[in-house]
């Protein structure tokens, strides 16, 4: 038989009077390239997710889009070399209050292969990439933060050699 690689791709559902929508793919869906690890901004007007799409720095860059009101998404913005590197930039999360971007990297200097990094915007819109550092970040894959606003915990995971699994879910709180 064949062997098909099957890319990421991203599909909308909405609840409406408690049922769910049929599914809406993501205009950027493709057969030759994924997009994956969506993120949307609190009021659904943005997203960030991160592609291999051609015309990127590396193999997966971090992208944002934008929906206007009539919900028609525009077109997908490259963060950029600031962001993206050669390697795999991916899983990105946005913490809107504090204006943070949370994203996976193995492009960057880290302590293992997928190290989880914090670009912070500062007033001027530009900020600094940093290595969010041990003990979050080890020899191991770390990967795919989540922050909870409400109950002040993040998640991540990591394959770490103590973990019951390929990859398991840990919570750290920043303080």
């Amino acid at each position: 038989g064949i062997n098909k690689i099957l890319e990421r791709q991203i599909f909308f559902r909405s609840l409406v009077k408690g049922k769910w929508s049929a599914s809406e793919p993501f205009p950027l869906n493709s057969e030759n390239y994924s997009v994956g690890h969506p993120c949307l901004s609190s009021n659904g007007k943005t997203m960030y997710f991160d592609s291999d799409m051609p015309g990127g720095f590396g193999k997966s860059d971090l992208y944002r889009i934008s929906r206007n009101e009539k919900g028609t998404w525009g077109k997908p913005e490259n963060l950029g070399k600031k962001i993206n590197t050669e390697g795999d930039e991916m899983y990105p999360f946005y913490k809107e209050d504090g204006q943070i971007l949370f994203f996976s990297s193995n492009g960057r200097f880290g302590l293992g292969g997928l190290d989880i990094f914090i670009y912070a915007l500062n007033l001027s819109g530009f900020g600094k990439v940093y290595n969010a550092g041990y003990p979050l970040n080890t020899r191991y894959d770390d990967f795919a933060l989540n922050a909870d606003p409400v109950l002040k915990k993040s998640y991540f995971i990591s394959n770490r050699s103590k973990g019951k699994g390929k990859g398991d879910l840990y919570s750290v709180v920043f303080h």
